[in-house]
């Protein structure tokens, strides 16, 4: 049984009785909130007043790079370094595993983006979901670039660290690592609902993003790949869910279906590679 700090003060006692699943809900929500919010309003400033000047890419970069080293137990208050350090769970990897990881994250990856646009092509979906959140085309083709990138590497590194960092690893070391996965999993597709495609069709596609996303933390004990991965993923979707490019396979729904089969034949190997290559460095 846990002795109680006597140092601590009322309101860390108080955390502490408050359920594991709730508390890390409640991080992962602030560290969400706060992550975006400097991008978000980077991004706003400079394209409504200098939209041929990006430098609100300058300004994401050196905010998620500041944010990721707090998270990772840079920083103050040293006192709880490293207990950020452990819950971010940002665990360096040998380049073999790095491979076999971006292997198996980018053709699940792929897979999954597929089954998107799939369900984009069979589902009834309301008309603003096919809406562009925002007119890119007369931005000048770099800034365009910066803002989809901007979008992505926010996206991968905030949502990644929230979800897959802080909120999985409170979850899974009381509750074990499928609560853990299924819960993040649960909180990451309740965030995306204020998006109009995020109806119940696309709960698959969620749930697969989740699963993709949990299975690499948990071969990896990392979430260096899993944020690797959602970058290249948002940034290869987000220009089509904007419009700036058309869909690659047309409007028909058999070639996303093809390519969801055939991505997934090459995950599904290269997990159990990845699987192989960790379980070997944790014996």
């Amino acid at each position: 049984m846990s002795v109680p700090d006597p140092h601590a003060t009322l309101l860390a006692r108080i955390w502490r009785r408050i359920p594991v699943v709730v508390r890390a809900t409640v991080v992962a929500l602030v560290i969400l909130a706060i992550g975006q919010a400097p991008p978000g309003l980077a991004l706003w400033v400079n394209l409504s007043r200098w939209p041929d000047v990006p430098l609100f890419l300058v300004v994401t970069a050196v905010w998620l790079w500041l944010y990721w080293r707090w998270l990772d137990g840079g920083g103050w208050p040293r006192g709880t370094s490293a207990q950020r350090h452990a819950h971010l769970r940002a665990t360096p990897l040998n380049g073999s595993v790095w491979r076999w990881s971006l292997l198996a994250g980018g053709a699940g990856m792929a897979a999954v983006l597929g089954l998107a646009l799939l369900t984009g092509r069979i589902a009834a979906l309301p008309a603003e979901a096919y809406e562009a959140p925002l007119d890119v085309s007369a931005w000048p083709p770099f800034t365009t670039f910066a803002f989809f990138l901007s979008l992505a590497a926010t996206a991968g590194v905030v949502e990644e660290a929230a979800f897959r960092g802080y909120m999985l690893t409170q979850i899974e070391r009381r509750h074990g690592w499928i609560v853990a996965i299924v819960l993040s999993g649960a909180l990451f597709y309740v965030v995306h609902l204020s998006h109009a495609y995020a109806t119940p069709a696309f709960v698959p596609f969620f749930a697969a993003y989740s699963a993709l996303h949990g299975l690499l933390v948990y071969l990896t004990r990392s979430i260096r790949p899993s944020v690797v991965v959602h970058v290249a993923g948002d940034f290869c979707i987000l220009p089509i869910q904007y419009g700036a490019v058309p869909l690659p396979f047309g409007t028909t729904a058999l070639p996303y279906l093809v390519l969801v089969l055939v991505a997934a034949a090459i995950a599904v190997p290269a997990f159990f590679g990845l699987a192989a290559r960790t379980r070997v460095l944790r014996e």
